[in-house]
């Protein structure tokens, strides 16, 4: 004999909802004009213990945050390869991005081709040029990367043109139908 058991589509709310009375947060208000709080916990029936302090909601972040013990920057930029840790095969500033992506790819492929030479004649001496190509991708990947609020920007203007284009064959074929119906209903009235 199997027990069946019911469980809502929508779990209740978390316990401690249950401490934000209305004489709970009379008594915040309280605390937070004379700033002070009191020492004691608050006891409430069916609810663990608390002090009121756990009542303020918490500051919002500034800089930076955490989501699953990774640390996120509010102002989402692209680090920078030496905060990294990686050597900058390019120079700083303004580059032009599909030069460079070419160069870096030419030494990529001599770094291959010197690594597959190694691997014939000395196998032992490979690592140096696994870590040059390495490095290279890193190169390559944060040249990409640091492309991309542009490529998004043109996408959603793409996607925003699309849209309206669409709308318009819309509106238009509204008015074709519209026209017709009148048409239609003209006719209807003169005969």
């Amino acid at each position: 004999m199997s027990e069946h058991i019911t469980r809502s589509a929508w779990p209740d709310p978390p316990n401690y909802y249950k401490r934000y009375t209305d004489k709970n947060l009379e008594l915040l208000k309280e605390a937070k004009e004379k700033n002070q709080f009191p020492k004691e916990p608050i006891t409430l029936p069916s609810i663990p213990e608390f002090y009121l302090e756990s009542l303020e909601p918490p500051q919002p972040p500034t800089s930076e945050y955490t989501v699953f013990d990774q640390k996120w920057q509010i102002q989402d930029q692209l680090p920078t390869l030496s905060e990294l840790g990686v050597k900058q095969l390019f120079k700083e500033g303004d580059i032009d991005r599909v030069q460079e992506l070419k160069r870096l790819n030419r030494i990529l492929i001599t770094q291959f081709l010197q690594l597959l030479e190694t691997l014939v004649t000395n196998p032992e001496e490979f690592g140096k040029y696994i870590e040059n190509i390495s490095t290279i991708f890193i190169n390559m990947h944060h040249i990409l990367n640091a492309y991309r609020p542009h490529q998004a920007r043109e996408t959603l203007r793409l996607l925003m043109e699309d849209q309206i284009e669409k709308k318009r064959q819309r509106a238009e074929e509204l008015r074709a139908k519209t026209k017709e119906t009148l048409s239609f209903l003209q006719n209807l009235q003169q005969e």
